[in-house]
């Protein structure tokens, strides 16, 4: 993907850092499916409101809705978390996001990372791969997403990632850390003793029950 200058939103945005003092914060990532266009930004809200700070636009629509995006970025400041833009560094560049994620296929992070600035945040897919994480790290990624920790419907072709090898990669890595796949009620406690910075969910945070009482219920399970 050619990355291109587009021009900041607004060049005044206050600089959005990774907190890493504490382990297995929640990381939450929209979906076409669970957040429809109609209901996104209500939907968010009420994850803002549980308290998560790490909210992700994942939309595999070929256009994204700007207007939708530009929205998100406006709750998350308001409620002083990060509006990461999933795969799109330009989006995120013309917006003034808080951050982009991106995976092998998305883009050089050296070039990313020169366009958005030391400030943005800059997350990378990594899968199970290691000296991928290092390069990353090297290459001025924020932090570093290991997975699929477990089975997953919300993403197809995914690499399988054995969560007992993050306790030995992270005495390799200065950067944080997040786990992602397939992550729900039943198996978070599972993960909980590898001590990621970040864990990452989407479907879990959107079913069986309301977006609040399932978040509620997740956090009770973190502690």
């Amino acid at each position: 993907m050619a990355l291109q200058y587009l021009g900041k939103k607004s060049l005044m945005k206050k600089s959005h850092i990774i907190a890493t003092n504490m382990k297995n914060q929640l990381y939450v990532l929209t979906d076409d499916f669970y957040t429809p266009e109609e209901t996104i930004i209500s939907q968010v809200r009420e994850i803002l409101e549980c308290g998560v700070k790490m909210v992700q636009f994942r939309s595999k629509k070929e256009l994204k809705n700007e207007r939708i995006a530009d929205e998100l970025i406006a709750l998350c400041d308001k409620f002083g978390a990060n509006l990461i833009i999933n795969d799109d560094v330009n989006l995120a560049l013309k917006l003034g996001a808080h951050g982009v994620h991106i995976g092998k296929d998305d883009g050089e992070l050296k070039e990313a990372r020169a366009l958005l600035g030391d400030d943005k945040i800059i997350g990378v897919s990594c899968y199970n791969e290691l000296n991928l994480a290092l390069n990353a790290q090297e290459n001025g990624a924020s932090y570093v997403a290991f997975g699929a920790v477990f089975p997953t419907t919300t993403k197809k072709d995914t690499t399988s990632f054995n969560a007992l090898n993050l306790v030995k990669f992270k005495e390799k890595l200065s950067i944080p850390t997040c786990l992602i796949g397939g992550i729900n009620a039943l198996n978070l406690a599972s993960l909980l003793e590898y001590q990621a910075d970040y864990l990452a969910i989407v479907s879990a945070a959107y079913k069986p029950l309301s977006t609040k009482e399932n978040l509620l219920n997740l956090k009770k399970i973190i502690g």
